[in-house]
């Protein structure tokens, strides 16, 4: 196990009974895994940039990435069909806390102008919430080739839940308790 899996285990799992006030273990929020997704914004004129974003995803996470392509040509956009547009990872289980320790721990700290994830500034639906970084040198595993990648390359990370309540302040609540610096 993991160090933020024990910590989850022992420590946020009580907590959130006596914070929620739950009945029943089982309607507790939980994190049901963390899809890293990159995006070139030129990979529409230019398919082969597809490349960099998968290059960054599976050093990032340690598994193999997924490119997405289109289901249609749009012409407003300038795509055709099944033209790659990104790549995406879903983390789970064992990986989903390792990563999500490194990104606590490691990451979130570098930022220059970090203090705290505003709530505002956070992309919600119902069950999932997404953080974009635009500067990808925050990352160790890729500051020495970040001269080498392209200047508009962007990832977004969004954790999912698998909570039965399917409420965002409850998943804001939770990552939280894993000590992301999230401000309601």
């Amino acid at each position: 196990m993991s160090r933020l899996q024990l910590w989850g285990k022992n420590t946020v799992s009580i907590d959130l009974i006596y914070k929620l006030n739950l009945s029943n273990l089982h309607e507790m929020n939980c994190l049901r895994s963390v899809v890293l997704k990159s995006t070139v914004n030129s990979s529409v004129g230019e398919p082969k940039d597809i490349v960099f974003g998968l290059v960054v995803l599976e050093l990032l996470s340690n598994q193999k990435a997924k490119v997405l392509r289109t289901r249609k040509s749009i012409a407003a956009f300038k795509t055709r069909k099944f033209t790659p547009i990104s790549s995406k990872v879903t983390i789970r289980s064992k990986n989903l806390h390792d990563f999500l320790d490194f990104l606590v721990c490691i990451v979130l700290p570098k930022l220059a102008q970090f203090k705290e994830l505003n709530k505002n500034n956070l992309v919600t639906s119902r069950k999932s919430l997404s953080v974009g970084f635009a500067n990808l040198a925050i990352f160790p595993q890729l500051s020495k080739e970040s001269e080498r990648l392209p200047r508009n390359l962007g990832l977004t990370v969004t954790f999912i839940s698998g909570s039965v309540s399917k409420t965002t302040p409850k998943l804001l609540l939770l990552l939280g308790e894993f000590q992301m610096p999230i401000v309601t």
